[in-house]
């Protein structure tokens, strides 16, 4: 218990400033977004180079995810990356509270997906990008069945899009079965999803028998063995 107590003294704190946490929303930025900063911001006050990598492995992510989160930082001009030399750099904060102490609200399209209608259209707008195409009154019927009787998580449904199309796999039945099948495995997160693919690496699921089956002609094809848990691409 002592040496608990001494670890956890040793670690120190990192403090947050609370009009931050009123605010954050205002400027863009997720909660997902806001433990990056967190982590950032006790990295670099311990003089420790907060890489992609690093911080990849704290919150249990991949690096890509890491590095969009952080362009995205960039994007929405609420931090700056300051080359130190020898492939050193420090991300500073200044003008993400420039905006905060202005009363400067970003209204921006969050790759994470807010609840209501939006979520709706925005799975919908996903789906048609990636498929190429209008999705049929079936299809949207499937998408709001998704939302109205299934009750999944649209962060969850665009996670499984992205699984899908990254195993070539533009389907909405395939899809349907990547989130019955994290939903069985009480997998509620993008997060848990992580934390689960690293347990499990090199698991594959067999899907093609989570739904009905649509015709003689679609119950004859072989439906694709899918790492459920690859977001490698995300």
């Amino acid at each position: 218990m002592e040496e608990n107590v001494k670890t956890l003294l040793d670690a120190g704190q990192t403090s947050i400033h609370n009009y931050l946490l009123l605010h954050y929303r205002d400027l863009g930025l997720d909660n997902d977004d806001m433990v990056i900063y967190l982590q950032i911001t006790r990295l670099q006050s311990q003089g420790d180079q907060a890489s992609p990598k690093l911080l990849a492995a704290t919150m249990k992510v991949t690096e890509q995810a890491i590095a969009e989160r952080l362009k995205r930082f960039v994007q929405l001009d609420l931090m700056t990356v300051q080359n130190l030399g020898n492939r050193q750099e420090y991300f500073d904060f200044t003008t993400l509270f420039d905006k905060l102490l202005s009363g400067q609200a970003v209204k921006v399209e969050n790759p994470v997906v807010s609840a209501g209608e939006q979520s709706r259209r925005q799975v919908v707008r996903i789906l048609q990008g990636e498929f190429g195409r209008p999705l049929s009154p079936m299809e949207l019927q499937t998408v709001n069945q998704w939302f109205d009787i299934e009750h999944f998580d649209p962060n969850m449904m665009v996670l499984a899009i992205r699984e899908a199309i990254a195993n070539n796999a533009r389907s909405l039945r395939y899809i349907e079965s990547i989130l019955i099948n994290w939903q069985k495995a009480n997998l509620t997160s993008p997060q848990a999803v992580q934390i689960e693919k690293e347990r499990r690496r090199g698991v594959h699921y067999d899907v093609s028998s989570s739904r009905s089956q649509q015709g003689s002609k679609q119950a004859s094809k072989k439906q694709p063995t899918v790492p459920i848990f690859k977001l490698d691409d995300l």
